[in-house]
């Protein structure tokens, strides 16, 4: 607003003293003041200057644009993490418990009965199939071992996961990077994360994923590199959600990132986030 009305105020004197000075030639000259060379001049001044003002002014305008589109986005975000929390924590604790329960029953079902119906034996083995889906489902949505186990074991176990499902080898070394950010930018980083290695896995073909974390006194340097498809295209905006997304999730928490992608010689992710 200071900046804003210091560019008034100039632009208020300017056009004050052309005022003044065209009264006195006005007063002056013995010719219409329209065909002199100072009319023509002042003129182009005037111009100029309203022009700049409605530069400045555009710029202003886009500026506060794209600030209010930035804090859009990131409510957004805000309001998914809440309502994955809520979700999450209505899956493990409601419906993980009762299923829970009710296979604690069929257990008990099984050892009593000498000979246990097929069925029950079946239905044994779906409800233990679905509370593990289920707990699958809820860490996705929101990760809650982050506040039991820590972001390091929690990216630990991820990449484990991540391995055993889809057969791609992790090469890693990760430097223990608990408590150094706030737990808002935890979680913001781990679904980066999560993102990047969950696109490896469904999209670049992968064999062979290196992951690297470095610690430092300022930033955390994560390192992700495949051996995958690649692409030629590196523009985030036409690369979908998923890479738009995290490019807002990394804004959020003030990192800048750098990939590079060679077709058929896979890609190389590079983050760097400044610690609290």
């Amino acid at each position: 607003m200071g900046k804003r009305s210091g560019y008034v105020w100039v632009l208020f004197m300017l056009l004050t003293i052309l005022v003044i000075d065209g009264y006195y030639q006005v007063q002056s000259s013995p010719v219409p003041i329209w065909q002199t060379q100072w009319f023509f001049w002042r003129m182009c001044a005037v111009l100029l200057i309203v022009l700049g003002a409605l530069f400045y002014y555009y710029i202003e305008a886009s500026k506060k644009k794209k600030k209010e589109l930035e804090e859009f986005k990131e409510k957004i975000i805000e309001q998914q993490e809440s309502e994955w929390k809520v979700i999450a924590g209505e899956l493990h604790d409601s419906i993980g418990q009762n299923l829970s329960a009710i296979n604690i029953f069929l257990q008990q079902e099984l050892k009593n009965t000498p000979e246990p119906s097929p069925k029950v034996i079946e239905a044994s083995s779906l409800v233990m199939e679905t509370v593990d889906e289920v707990r699958r489902i809820s860490q996705r949505l929101y990760p809650k071992q982050i506040e039991r186990l820590g972001l390091t074991v929690s990216i630990e176990a991820m990449i484990e996961r991540i391995s055993s499902a889809s057969g791609i080898s992790f090469t890693c070394k990760i430097d223990k990077i608990d408590n150094i950010l706030s737990r808002e930018n935890e979680v913001q980083y781990f679904r980066v994360v999560q993102e990047l290695l969950n696109n490896i896995m469904k999209h670049s073909g992968a064999k062979s994923v290196t992951f690297n974390v470095r610690k430092s006194v300022m930033f955390i340097v994560t390192e992700i590199t495949d051996d995958g498809v690649g692409f030629e295209n590196t523009d985030p905006a036409k690369l979908g959600f998923g890479l738009i997304n995290i490019d807002e999730r990394l804004r959020m928490i003030k990192a800048v990132y750098e990939f590079n992608s060679v077709k058929g010689k896979g890609t190389n992710f590079k983050i760097t986030v400044p610690v609290k």
